[in-house]
């Protein structure tokens, strides 16, 4: 889809993303993965200390439910683990395993490389970087 300039921001971002979901999905698919599951990889920084359910849930915007059944899926494929929280033991909390940092390498790598935004040069993607960064901060 070609936009014009009486198109809206919000059309252009939509585009972005499916096209970029849709770009994607071969190379998701290779690693069993769906866009939900790679939002739960992508909430869980391997450099940070494993998070809980209810962190990851707050990240992807997911409800328990269907962030119990999305993990149950990474755990089946080995890319995760849930284990009780050391820290409070009414909570779990999820790691990735080895197989489960290179999954989510490959699975943001696939993304990038499916983004349409890649096309522009670093100075352009500076800039819709800075532009979208004020429209969050706006709140």
């Amino acid at each position: 889809m070609k936009f014009s300039r009486r198109s809206s921001p919000l059309e252009a971002l939509y585009e972005i993303v499916t096209t970029t979901t849709r770009d994607a999905e071969p190379a998701l698919e290779k690693l069993g993965l769906t866009m939900p599951t790679v939002y739960v990889l992508w909430a869980i920084d391997p450099d940070e200390p494993p998070p809980t359910m209810k962190t990851v849930s707050e990240r992807v915007g997911g409800t328990k439910s269907s962030l119990t059944f999305t993990t149950e899926r990474l755990v089946e494929l080995g890319y995760l683990t849930r284990t009780e929280d050391p820290a409070n033991r009414r909570f779990r909390v999820l790691s990735l395993t080895r197989a489960g940092r290179k999954a989510r390498e490959a699975a943001l790598a696939a993304l990038e490389e499916a983004c349409p935004l890649r096309k522009l040069s670093q100075n352009q993607l500076d800039q819709v970087f800075r532009i979208l960064g004020r429209s969050l901060d706006a709140d």
